[in-house]
């Protein structure tokens, strides 16, 4: 949600912008068209001495063609704005052009140059506004002069060269502080966007932080309840081993008990790794992986639950760690379970994967209750099926037409590298298949 609303509002700012600056263009169009219209008399309405209206002279109909493409090439200012504002100043100055595209040219130069060039610039400018309004006071129709109609002057009075260059002045001024306050703005916009990502990051770093500090308090309780209670299992064991005397089948088991117990606490101590600092390779590297599955299986069949096995995972190393961890995890579950629910059943683990077909595990048990509690009020399995559902994949527990309780389920192909997958889940149930 919080992406989805950055997006929107970068594109309503998007808009808004567009719109703002069609609408500048066109505007800057409209006002240097009016004025160079007036400037090289192309619609005249007012009459000379003689009554006539005076004709447009070669001069003033190449000054009128320049001008529109000017204002054509002034799309791209944002480009090339120093070549451009010069060119438009050298124009204004040698033909009967208005001074607006030059001033428009130097708002550009302001906001993206930051050089010797923007002195040199504004200079050009400031001569060629000079020029256009002397032009404009001075020239051999007063009657349409813009600046004359703008102070009420009347055509038998000149304007003072002073005012010449107090207009003149005044319009680079107001380009300046044109400039000045779209800088200002993105400033405060970069500003604006700065302060909202160092306050994201901030946010998230607070989560981590409570997240840690959750690790930690979890970590803290889980070492000092299980660690204690396996401590002491394994100190009996070993007790019970010594005083087991000439019995060797409570020997073989005590021995068998303590071993359990010293892996438990083996697999404790790398669990508290994990939960503590999750991303160090020293611990990712200590995390069971599905090249773990034959000694969990060994494991199973020491414990006296007997497992029919048959593992075959092409390219495991490739395998990204979280998939691999996960189907180890899975599989120790399912033979819990089955130990838990249904003991000295025998189980038929198959595990095969690679990266055409994922990884696919299922395990067929015959059940002793119908259906097995298991199936129906058990944890093993609801955690079982949202783990699989967290890494994409399929799961399906079932009872076959023959009795037999089973489990299938089938985990996407994910390399370590952040390769492409080569497999992709379908959708739909898991299909069945025969024990």
């Amino acid at each position: 949600m919080i992406a989805s609303g950055g997006t929107m509002s970068w594109w309503r700012a998007r808009l808004r912008w567009s719109t703002l600056r069609t609408t500048l263009v066109m505007i800057t169009a409209l006002i240097s068209g009016v004025l160079s219209v007036s400037a090289t008399g192309a619609r005249r309405t007012g009459i000379t001495q003689q009554g006539l209206t005076p004709p447009m002279s070669n001069v003033e109909a190449i000054a009128f063609l320049v001008d529109l493409a000017l204002m054509v090439l002034f799309v791209w200012r944002r480009r090339w704005p120093v070549p451009l504002t010069l060119v438009a100043c050298a124009a204004t100055i040698v033909l009967p052009l208005d001074g607006f595209l030059p001033l428009v040219g130097l708002v550009s130069v302001l906001v993206l140059v930051r050089d010797w060039r923007v002195p040199v610039t504004a200079l050009a400018v400031g001569a060629a506004v000079v020029v256009w309004v002397a032009r404009d006071t001075r020239g051999r129709y007063p009657v349409q002069s813009f600046w004359r109609t703008i102070f009420t002057y009347s055509p038998d009075h000149e304007i003072p060269w002073w005012l010449v260059v107090l207009i003149a002045l005044v319009l680079v001024a107001a380009s300046v502080a044109t400039a000045v306050g779209i800088t200002a703005r993105r400033q405060l916009d970069a500003a604006t966007e700065t302060g909202n990502a160092s306050q994201l990051k901030l946010d998230i770093l607070g989560t981590e932080v409570a997240r840690q500090a959750e690790r930690e308090r979890i970590a803290r309780e889980v070492h000092d309840v299980l660690g204690h209670r396996l401590s002491l299992l394994s100190l009996h064991a070993g007790a019970l081993e010594v005083s087991a005397g000439g019995d060797p089948r409570m020997a073989q088991s005590a021995a068998l008990v303590r071993d359990g117990a010293q892996q438990s606490m083996a697999d404790l101590r790398s669990l508290l790794a994990v939960l503590r600092t999750p991303d160090a390779p020293d611990v990712t590297r200590q995390v069971r992986t599905v090249a773990d599955l034959p000694t969990l299986v060994t494991e199973s069949l020491d414990a006296g639950n007997p497992v029919l096995s048959s593992i075959f995972v092409d390219q495991a190393a490739t395998l990204d760690p979280r998939i691999s961890h996960s189907a180890y995890r899975i599989v120790q579950e399912l033979l819990t379970n089955a130990r838990r629910h249904a003991p000295g059943t025998p189980v038929r683990l198959e595990v095969r994967g690679g990266p055409q077909i994922g990884v696919e595990v299922v395990t067929t048990n015959w059940c002793r209750q119908h259906p097995p509690r298991a199936l129906v009020v058990g944890n093993g399995l609801t955690g079982i099926r949202e783990r699989v559902e967290q890494c994409g994949g399929q799961f399906r527990a079932f009872i076959d037409p023959q009795g037999a309780f089973r489990v299938a389920l089938l985990l996407p192909w994910t390399w370590a590298d952040n390769r492409s997958p080569e497999v992709a889940i379908a959708p739909g149930p898991y299909p069945e298949r025969r024990p």
